[in-house]
């Protein structure tokens, strides 16, 4: 296997690695197969109904080169014809490859996309706009609209208004920042990604060696065959899910879970931050866990203790909390001192008053002060 080779795949696994991030947002996607039916398959959850948006990565060495139709379709701007060795060059072409995803999947594809690192020529463009608008104008797309079950070999014929509904499905993903020969502009990339999704913020060093270990994993995920794997075991050979990225991030998956029983919008960030913090702090695995327990324990409290007391004697309570967070910062944070602290936290007037206020409920408000102290 060549350089020029090696470079695709990984520009492939980048694509891929790119795309799983957009779990960590929680709205839709819940999975990204890696060169299972396709270079890469997003699966998206709503409402119970599962839909899979395919991807076929193609890339070049010269940025400046374009795609054409005969690139991309197989399709001649002279001399086409639609005789039987036409219509198979178009069917296993890059785009007809795509398309025969919409054929197979009907109603639970919810598009195919051409992803590339450089750019198509206007034709190409333009010949997806018309399937987009469901329009025949050039010869290209009524070729492909007219003679669609004859490509793909459909009994009994689909009607127009279907070939249209699947043809409408192809999008083109030209010049994508985030795929190189370089590995850098993924790893900017990704840090800008885990950012948006879930306001996660790394630096440099944490940034390079997770978007390293994603791609070791898109690569580990890609590879094996999967003829007579169970269709229930391909999620775990073949997918990246939510507790992968988590992995990734050095958040444990039962601690993140542990903070969604809470009101935190936020979940996966503290999840990092208690993580990072705890873990430095000497905690355990199991620690941690608990300790993210308590954090959601003590934000059911005081969503309640609103209605019984005062919003000035619960200013001062969060004030002590504030201080008492900062004086386990610059002890030098380990996890023994938190112990003395919370005693100490517990013994002042001001928080002696709330008398629900436990030990475990104490951590728990420490926890959501050093939480509160990185979002401000």
């Amino acid at each position: 296997m060549g350089r020029e080779t090696l470079s695709r795949y990984d520009m492939q696994f980048q694509a891929a690695a790119y795309a799983a991030l957009e779990i960590l947002e929680g709205t839709g996607v819940v999975c990204v197969f890696c060169d299972f039916h396709d270079d890469f398959v997003v699966k998206r959850e709503s409402a119970g109904v599962s839909t899979y948006h395919f991807y076929q990565v193609k890339t070049k060495g010269k940025l400046n080169h374009q795609w054409s139709l005969l690139e991309v379709l197989g399709f001649k701007k002279r001399g086409q014809s639609d005789d039987n060795e036409a219509l198979k060059r178009i069917r296993t072409s890059f785009l007809g490859k795509l398309l025969d995803q919409g054929v197979k999947f009907r109603e639970s594809c919810a598009g195919v996309t051409l992803l590339s690192n450089v750019h198509f020529e206007d034709a190409v463009i333009a010949l997806v706009d018309e399937w987009k608008a469901r329009k025949n104008e050039s010869k290209a797309a009524n070729l492909l609209v007219g003679k669609f079950s004859e490509i793909f070999t459909i009994d009994p014929p689909l009607a127009v208004s279907e070939v249209q509904d699947t043809l409408a499905k192809l999008s083109l993903s030209p010049a994508v920042g985030h795929i190189a020969t370089d590995r850098e502009p993924f790893v900017n990339s990704s840090r800008t990604a885990i950012y948006k999704y879930s306001e996660v913020d790394l630096d440099f060093f944490e940034i390079s060696d997770l978007a390293n270990n994603l791609l070791d994993l898109v690569y580990q995920r890609s590879k094996g065959a999967l003829a007579d794997v169970a269709m229930t075991s391909i999620e775990a050979r073949a997918g990246i899910v939510l507790d992968d990225l988590l992995r990734v991030l050095s958040i444990s998956p039962s601690a993140y879970r542990a903070l969604l029983g809470g009101e935190d919008d936020k979940v996966i960030k503290t999840a990092s931050i208690l993580q990072r913090v705890l873990k430095a702090s000497g905690a355990s695995s199991t620690m941690i866990e608990y300790a993210s327990v308590q954090k959601v324990a003590w934000d059911m409290w005081f969503r309640d203790a609103r209605h019984t007391y005062s919003d000035f004697d619960l200013e001062f309570l969060l004030q002590e909390l504030d201080k008492t967070c900062r004086a386990w910062r610059n002890s030098g944070a380990t996890f023994d001192d938190l112990q003395v602290l919370i005693a100490k936290f517990l013994a002042l007037n001001s928080v002696a008053k709330f008398q629900t206020i436990t030990k475990e409920l104490a951590l728990g408000g420490i926890l959501a002060a050093l939480v509160r102290s990185y979002t401000k």
